[in-house]
């Protein structure tokens, strides 16, 4: 059951031409939403890098990177180390709060020290406070410690 084709029909099957399957898709240039998400991307990165450098030169970071240079010395001095932390704690207090803070000394020096949420223990502020006119006397390294640990803490809450 063959069937001839007429000459007519034969002729349009020869002008056919086989399916032409498309291009792969290319993954270049990318879709808008992919352009968003770099642009994103792009921004985040920035801010970062920005955040970064700004959070560098705050008092903060600039004052706990002292005090690791202090904690790193080997002082053998204790009033000589509480003085140059509680110059370091004076200039953070200066930096935060205004010039008013400089002029204190001895008791109000310790009681600004003390007070409010982020004030240090009272018997570390009285040493601060009276580092530069006390006689020297070696330290151990227990109270080094303590006095660099309560510093550092001091920063951390009020800066």
């Amino acid at each position: 059951m063959t069937t001839e084709l007429p000459p007519q029909i034969l002729t349009q099957l020869e002008q056919l031409k086989d399916i032409r399957l498309p291009e792969p898709v290319s993954w270049w240039p990318l879709a808008p939403g992919w352009w968003g998400v770099a642009v994103l991307f792009l921004a985040a990165v920035a801010a970062l890098m920005v955040w970064s450098i700004l959070r560098r030169r705050t008092v903060r970071y600039v004052a706990l990177g002292e005090l690791e240079k202090m904690r790193g010395e080997d002082a053998a001095d204790l009033s000589e180390l509480a003085t140059h932390v509680s110059a370091l704690l004076r200039r953070v207090a200066i930096r935060l709060n205004g010039r008013s803070i400089g002029i204190l000394s001895d008791k109000d020096w310790a009681e600004y020290l003390t007070s409010g949420k982020s004030g240090m223990p009272r018997e570390l502020a009285l040493v601060l406070s009276q580092a530069p006119y006390a006689p020297s006397k070696p330290a151990t390294d227990e109270q080094k410690k303590k006095l660099v640990d309560a510093a550092e803490q001091w920063i951390r809450r009020c800066a």
